[in-house]
């Protein structure tokens, strides 16, 4: 069977069946494109080559373009679950899967702000023109939120409930969530929809009334997800944090903040959508500072100097 003809298959069966997001879906398509076109300059297109030496044989073709340790796991992970629907449908007969191990992530230290960053990222932060207002939203959206960036460029005006200070978010494999507004984020959002007819009205593409994303870029079309990132940076830099700062390093601070402040992992969880706990615990390697402190503080015989038995 044709390689290519699978893969559409496949984007299908991410699509309807595993509810996958866009931005998932065209991750894992482009690492397997990748692969094939590796197969087709060896003048490899059906199923019926394939080999766990060709696997290899990429594998060392990759390897050649120094991707980080999170990138090549993903790949691997790309062209593994491919593998996997094609044995699972019988369009190969060789099941390739059980002679491939995917590597683990090496966890490191996520880059985040401290609270007195984040204060100084907003100090340093008053919007002049329309534009603005809206950086500002998005900026506090995601902090008061602990949003994933896909997430927020999703978000539509329905899916805010000012009543309640809280929002719906469509996360990975389109689940949905609740997520909370504090003051700061309710009292900019809405100074935003102030202004974000103007931009909508910019959109000679979509009627105004069907525009209903809530970030819209200067076009008055939806914001992507790479306008989203590149504005965090922006505001990052004007604020001298000297870090590489993402929306996800404000995902990052957000889960930290409230993991200094008493909050629980499994609350901390059940905000950021994580599907397993494991994925959250990377905070606590965040809070050893922290620990140590209250060790010290609250233990009965932390401060004990006595060296008594």
């Amino acid at each position: 069977m044709d390689l290519f003809k699978c893969l559409g298959l496949y984007i299908r069966y991410l699509k309807y069946e595993k509810n996958l997001s866009l931005n998932s879906i065209n991750a894992y398509k482009k690492d397997i494109i990748q692969f094939l076109q590796f197969l087709k300059n060896k003048n490899i297109t059906g199923t019926g080559s394939l080999s766990l030496d060709i696997f290899r044989d990429f594998l060392r073709y990759i390897d050649n373009y120094n991707y980080s340790n999170r990138t090549i796991v993903r790949k691997y992970s790309s062209l593994v679950n491919f593998f996997k629907f094609m044995e699972r449908n019988d369009f190969i007969d060789f099941h390739i899967t059980q002679f491939i191990n995917v590597p683990k992530v090496r966890q490191g230290l996520y880059s985040f702000m401290s609270v007195s960053e984040m204060k100084r990222m907003f100090d340093n932060f008053k919007p002049g023109n329309d534009l603005e207002f809206r950086d500002r939203a998005i900026i506090e959206t995601i902090y008061s939120t602990g949003a994933r960036i896909s997430e927020v460029e999703s978000l539509k005006i329905k899916d805010f409930d000012f009543k309640n200070n809280e929002a719906i978010v469509t996360g990975k494999g389109r689940k949905q969530r609740f997520v909370y507004l504090n003051k700061s984020a309710v009292y900019w959002i809405k100074r935003y929809l102030e202004i974000r007819s103007r931009l909508a009205a910019l959109n000679n593409k979509v009627e105004s009334s069907k525009n209903n994303y809530l970030f819209l870029n200067k076009s008055g079309g939806r914001l992507s997800s790479r306008s989203i990132r590149n504005i965090v940076k922006k505001y990052a830099r004007k604020s001298a944090v000297g870090k590489n700062i993402t929306p996800h390093s404000i995902r990052h601070s957000f889960a930290t903040h409230l993991l200094q402040e008493g909050a629980g992992i499994r609350e901390i969880q059940e905000l950021l959508g994580h599907e397993n706990v494991s994925t959250t615990q990377i905070y606590s390697h965040l809070n050893i500072k922290k620990l140590k402190k209250d060790y010290r503080k609250f233990h009965p015989r932390a401060e004990d100097k006595s060296n008594k038995v």
